[in-house]
């Protein structure tokens, strides 16, 4: 079974959906799916947008999807996004992204570790110094709210 993806990036010159050969254990995939897929010398993210028997080219160039994120779309979403391309002279790839929910697809960074500085949580629990206008308009904004307007 063959995937056409297309890849989630920004350039404007990309012509695709491009053709990725589906693994067996990948071969419930389908229309709407995101999947990492090596591109060039990277790796990113694509939507499946169809899925056909066979490719124009030799089955030992097509390259294989990486893993499938457990993101994706209904089909209808798929086509949705592609008429939105097509309707605003974007690509498809904005198209699609605008229909993933946030933050698909994003990499957990590792943590880093918590500054911790005892000055900065003290400070916080201290209440802010005002000016002296300042302590009288909260005063009179305390005043108005408990009901006791000068």
């Amino acid at each position: 079974m063959i995937a056409k993806v297309e890849p989630l990036t920004t350039a404007r010159a990309l012509r695709g959906p491009f053709d990725y050969r589906l693994p067996e254990e990948m071969a419930e995939l389908g229309v709407g799916s995101v999947v990492r897929v090596p591109f060039g010398r990277q790796r990113t993210l694509g939507v499946v947008v169809d899925l056909a028997e066979s490719s124009e080219l030799p089955p030992e160039r097509l390259a294989e999807p990486l893993e499938a994120l457990e993101a994706g779309v209904p089909p209808e979403l798929v086509r949705l996004g592609l008429w939105v391309a097509r309707e605003y002279c974007s690509t498809p790839a904005r198209g699609l992204r605008l229909l993933l929910p946030p933050g698909a697809g994003v990499r957990k960074h590792r943590p880093r570790p918590r500054l911790e500085h005892p000055d900065v949580g003290a400070a916080a629990v201290q209440s802010p110094r005002l000016l002296p206008e300042q302590e009288e308009a909260v005063r009179g904004i305390v005043a108005a709210l408990d009901g006791e307007a000068e």
